[in-house]
């Protein structure tokens, strides 16, 4: 996943404003709302661990699984630190294996828009309903992508004293994909390390993720407008799934 080796290198400074502890606020109220006792937790395409290890801070027995060696190396050198450590597993989520039973399965932050059909989404909920306990929640969320394709061809620039980098996006409306490429300028001592990386986002209409899930074998629970418990919005760029495999 050559994609990921430099993003790793930067993506707590991209993620900076987000408060994860926020977001593990938000699972435990919705692990709350439906009554669901929990244990268990594999948190998929965890990246950095960002996700991860404040759920594991809180007592929870917290696998993170993430396709990235990069990304999984600073998630481990995080953790290292903690008191109480998240297990890190390096896997494909479409082949998700793990080593017992989940009460909860979360993925979030786009990790299911990096799936780029429907083929690809539906072997992720196989593996995810086979992963988790009777009654155990899968939570996820997907981004709306489609809401920026008005952006496409728009060009971004960050640059400070350590970096510089440069967004160039486009949406394929015939696909429903949106791509971003990132070029990169990393500081190594008095030179600059050139990097570009592509990377590639699906738009899985509403419709068709509920369909999926019910396929697969899922009850459908609700979904969220982004961190909050209304429903999604015309103009909601984040959607909330909560669906539970029956008892």
């Amino acid at each position: 996943m050559s994609q990921y080796v430099k993003l790793a290198e930067i993506y707590d400074y991209l993620v900076a404003g987000i408060d994860y502890e926020e977001w593990a606020d938000y699972m435990e109220q919705i692990i709350d709302k439906f009554d669901c006792p929990t244990k268990y937790i594999a948190d998929l395409a965890c990246g950095t661990g960002n996700t991860t290890i404040p759920l594991a801070e809180r007592g929870y027995e917290v696998y993170g699984v993430d396709i990235a060696p990069a990304m999984l190396a600073k998630a481990w050198e995080k953790a290292a630190g903690k008191s109480v450590k998240p297990y890190f597993l390096e896997q494909d989520m479409r082949e998700l294996k793990l080593p017992q039973p989940m009460d909860m399965i979360t993925c979030y932050h786009d990790g299911l828009n990096y799936m780029l059909d429907s083929v690809d989404l539906q072997r992720v909920f196989a593996g995810v309903y086979e992963s988790l306990k009777p009654g155990g929640l899968f939570i996820f969320d997907l981004n709306a992508v489609e809401k920026l394709s008005d952006a496409g061809g728009d060009v971004t620039f960050v640059d400070d004293n350590d970096m510089s980098l440069i967004w160039e996006t486009s949406y394929d409306k015939s696909s429903d994909i949106w791509e971003i490429t990132l070029t990169g300028f990393l500081r190594q001592g008095e030179m600059y390390e050139k990097f570009v990386e592509v990377h590639r986002e699906k738009h899985f209409k509403s419709a068709e993720a509920l369909r999926i899930l019910k396929d697969t074998g899922f009850e459908v629970l609700d979904m969220y407008h982004g961190f909050s418990f209304e429903p999604p919005k015309p103009n909601s760029r984040r959607i909330f799934y909560v669906a539970q495999k029956p008892v």
